[in-house]
């Protein structure tokens, strides 16, 4: 009973996420520094799952935007890498700041998502056909959702271990996003 109520906790909690920006119901944006979320998401993410992760080339990032949304996207792109990579296995994790761009790269070591499904599966409900892990489907949609609300991409691709290699691609604090254009619009 315990696992079943905390797989419905879940559910319920990411889709009043996905509501909430869906109505941009959002709070006020606020400089947020990646290392220091980054740090402290990897440290948790390390007492969850009996996954090795490495957090490699860490540069100083900071970018205006809501951290509980940030810290989801994130805590997802963790998970997922832990609980669809090896059993046991290594999800690498890489934040890098250039050009105005700030991405968050997490690469795993399991079997990855073939190319032709890449896009199907940043939709919601959406799992892989292959797939044994737990999950509702909501998790890359959730970190999809966040990409867009702060004016960024999530792109899904192959890592170097042949697993998937997912980039969270966001502008710094220096580059606001389109011009005219508020931060929680998400129709951009």
């Amino acid at each position: 009973m315990g696992a079943e109520h905390h797989r419905i906790t879940a559910l319920l909690t990411g889709l009043q996420t996905l509501a909430r920006g869906d109505a941009h119901a959002l709070p006020d944006r606020v400089p947020v520094d990646l290392g220091a979320l980054l740090h402290e998401a990897v440290s948790h993410a390390a007492r969850r799952h009996p996954t090795t992760y490495r957090l490699n080339g860490s540069t100083p990032a900071t970018l205006t935007g809501w951290p509980v949304g940030l810290r989801l996207a994130v805590d997802n792109l963790l998970d997922n890498a832990a609980l669809h990579g090896r059993p046991d296995g290594t999800v690498d994790i890489q934040l890098t700041h250039e050009a105005g761009t700030v991405r968050i790269t997490v690469s795993d070591d399991g079997p990855g998502i073939p190319p032709d499904q890449r896009h199907a599966m940043k939709e919601r409900f959406t799992r892989g056909p292959r797939t044994r892990a737990p999950g509702s489907g909501l998790g890359l949609a959730l970190v999809e959702q966040q990409a867009h609300l702060h004016h960024g991409t999530l792109h899904l691709g192959q890592s170097p271990a042949g697993g998937l290699q997912a980039t969270l691609s966001l502008p710094a604090a220096d580059e606001p996003g389109p011009p005219g254009e508020p931060m929680a619009d998400a129709s951009s």
